[in-house]
């Protein structure tokens, strides 16, 4: 008897976990957009004359920045919604293959300033040799993606491996004469203040996993743990034998998966 032909796994439904689910209509987000707001409070106030430089990936976000998004996201309308999902998961299936800038950067701004992320108001702000050593620690993280994919068979193009920004010495404090404090040790804290935020809430599991990693969390809601991870080495093998056109199908394919996800978001 010859051996059954495989058979795909069906997309899976629309949906949100039910943990997620009992953020909205529940208070969390105001409590966390509140707390976030004090924690974001402690920074000094900065001016930066190369606005928009900085943006040239998506920052890591600290786990409690991700929940209070999420709840945001469930209470913007539907047609804003499923822009933002199609971009977040175009951004993750495509960003082994092409250098990808993020997905709120705009021309000499961020198209979402008020509600920016940690990463984004800190950058400036470590001592150079914070910054250098985190720096390091991201591109000793991406070899070790580098040699996964390399397991695969795919070899990333030279683009998408370009270090980050390198240290900003734009960034100036308002108010604060000549003299520039060491903020490493305030940054430290608010970090660990992020973390300790968001636990409790039934969602390490899935924060954990991500990383920081928003568009990769979002592609995870939409297409499902596994098939995300399937869909993102088709469009990055496609993408770097040349086959575009078959590569930006299949995005395009999940696009319309992430928009009918954003549309099942749990009204608040």
């Amino acid at each position: 008897m010859g051996a059954r032909p495989m058979r795909r796994a069906a997309a899976p439904t629309p949906g949100w976990p039910s943990g997620w689910r009992a953020w909205l209509g529940s208070g969390v987000g105001q409590t966390l957009d509140r707390r976030l707001d004090q924690l974001y409070q402690r920074l000094p106030v900065t001016t930066c004359q190369r606005q928009g430089h900085c943006c040239s990936l998506l920052p890591p976000l600290q786990p409690a920045e991700i929940i209070a998004w999420m709840i945001r996201f469930a209470q913007t309308a539907a047609p804003e919604r499923t822009v933002t999902a199609a971009g977040l998961v175009r951004h993750f299936l495509l960003n082994a293959a092409q250098r990808r800038a993020c997905p709120w950067a705009r021309p000499g701004a961020c198209a979402d300033y008020v509600h920016r992320f940690l990463a984004c108001r800190a950058y400036g702000l470590w001592s150079p040799v914070a910054y250098q050593a985190r720096r390091r620690a991201a591109e000793a993280g991406q070899a070790v993606v580098v040699a996964a994919w390399a397991g695969l068979g795919v070899r990333l193009p030279e683009e998408v491996l370009t270090p980050g920004p390198e240290y900003c010495r734009h960034v100036r404090l308002c108010n604060n004469g000549e003299k520039r404090p060491n903020l490493d040790e305030l940054l430290c804290e608010l970090e660990a203040a992020m973390t300790t935020t968001a636990l409790g809430l039934g969602a390490e599991a899935d924060l954990a996993a991500m990383g920081g990693d928003l568009a990769h969390l979002v592609a995870r809601l939409a297409l499902g743990e596994r098939e995300c991870l399937e869909a993102k080495v088709a469009v990055t093998r496609a993408w770097v034998a040349g086959r575009r056109a078959e590569a930006l199908g299949m995005v395009e394919a999940c696009l319309d998966q992430a928009r009918a996800w954003s549309l099942a978001a749990p009204s608040v």
